[in-house]
């Protein structure tokens, strides 16, 4: 049984885990623990920047949809902001008078979001029958986003002038937030003492010549959910167990397939990032950053894996890696590490390079991709006649280059590859896979 915090711990969490503050008749906000470093990461080719879209039934009307921004937008006084650059941190300031407006859709999504330049860090785009919402990570992580979208087709239903009845869950315009959609919840659910986690390696990355700059390639696959779910199940293993052990194939075939002389210069593991959503291990209500990764991986240097002996590795590995326990000690290593007088007493350049230096160490250096579920979507069903499928797209990576997302609606699920790799290699080893597994796939792509 895991023995309770002190009343002093607890506390001190709770007044560290408060950011939204009042400066004279002025509001500002602290960034969260897991976005105080991202400013500093951000640049040309690491926006930050991830997409949640929803096609619907019909060519959208611009004016409502601008009119539906307008009317929920004041709900998430903590997204219309502007990031600031002080002397010894970034902080977030209401955006005031700046407009909020829709704009149109793009054919490569995720760029040109520059968050250090006094704009909003995250935008609605519009295009045929397509809305879609981008968001840089420094704001929230996925749940807060799809929260957004949701409440903002509900909002947009109401404004064509169908009859929405109000949704459990989906916020409203008028509603007062809560305290608690704003917490910094690592802070709150911090344990000081906890020792930190073990070190990982070094991973392989894929050997690929870039896009031409401004290029940001997304191949979506679209299969039906009970058929993956039951193929799943075949192999002992959940969803985003199965689909990581399919990419950590792939990665492996590519890994093989590459020339002897290139592949012995690789580093030898595999190792694929898989965001948690922490709000299902500890209770939060945030609507800011609560999300943490753990890295399955295969050493390539003890032979070639087959898939059901992949399958078991990742099922055996998520099922010890995704618990309280386990996820804990990465939430101290990074919130004690920000409580440091040292690292607070930095200049802002310095915490930058820090930051830089150590996300390089223990960041993307560790993985050999990603893959992000965010799960099912849920809408009411006065709302779902006019959403006909959704998409997850993640951020781009220069280093990993190419990175995965998913998300399920209705009956079926889709799968988003976003890259910035010249060939589209791991997609290909990926989805053929699933199709020679007996998966009907779609494949749509923007290239």
């Amino acid at each position: 049984m895991e023995s309770p915090a002190s009343p002093e711990h607890t506390r001190r969490n709770l007044r560290l885990s408060r950011t939204e503050f009042l400066h004279g008749e002025e509001k500002w906000y602290v960034l969260d623990n897991a976005a105080s470093f991202m400013p500093g990461l951000t640049g040309r080719t690491v926006t930050l920047v991830y997409r949640l879209s929803v096609n619907l039934d019909r060519t959208v009307r611009l004016p409502a949809l601008q009119a539906a921004l307008a009317a929920i937008a004041p709900r998430f006084p903590y997204y219309m902001v502007v990031l600031r650059r002080g002397f010894f941190w970034y902080y977030f300031e209401p955006a005031g008078e700046k407009p909020l407006r829709v704009s149109a859709d793009s054919k490569y999504p995720c760029l040109n979001l520059k968050a250090r330049r006094g704009g909003y860090l995250f935008r609605v785009r519009a295009y045929d029958r397509r809305i879609a919402v981008e968001f840089c990570h420094i704001l929230a992580d996925g749940s807060g986003a799809l929260a957004f979208l949701k409440a903002l087709l509900l909002e947009y239903g109401r404004t064509l002038g169908m009859d929405i009845p109000e949704a459990e869950g989906i916020f409203a315009p008028g509603e007062t937030p809560g305290p608690e959609e704003s917490e910094d919840a690592f802070n709150r659910h911090v344990r000081p003492g906890t020792p930190g986690p073990e070190r990982v390696p070094r991973a392989f990355h894929i050997p690929a010549l870039p896009l031409r700059r401004g290029q940001y390639r997304i191949i979506t696959g679209r299969m039906p959910l009970g058929s993956t779910l039951a193929l799943s199940k075949s192999h002992g293993t959940s969803l985003t167990e199965f689909l990581a052990a399919a990419y950590l194939a792939a990665l492996q075939e590519l890994f093989y397939a590459l020339p002897p002389p290139l592949r012995a210069a690789q580093h030898p593991v595999l190792s694929l990032e898989i965001p948690v959503n922490l709000r299902k291990l500890f209770p939060s209500g945030t609507m800011r950053n609560f999300t943490l990764y753990v890295l399955p991986s295969l050493d390539t240097r003890l032979g070639f894996y087959e898939f059901e002996e992949i399958a078991t590795l990742v099922h055996l590995f998520m099922r010890s890696a995704v618990r309280p326990k386990h996820i804990a000690r990465q939430i101290a290593r990074n919130v004690m590490g920000g409580r440091s007088m040292l690292l607070r007493a930095l200049p802002l350049g310095l915490k930058d390079l820090a930051a830089r230096l150590v996300y390089k160490g223990i960041g993307e250096n560790t993985m050999s991709g990603s893959l992000s579920n965010l799960g099912e979507v849920k809408l009411p069903a006065a709302l779902s006649f006019l959403a006909e499928g959704f998409a997850f797209i993640p951020a781009p990576s220069p280093v990993c280059k190419t990175k995965a997302a998913c998300l399920s609606y209705k009956d079926d699920l889709y799968f988003s590859f976003g890259s910035l790799a010249s060939r589209p290699e791991l997609e290909r080893l990926f989805f053929s896979r699933l199709a020679q597994m007996g998966l009907p796939v779609s494949v749509a792509t923007n290239l």
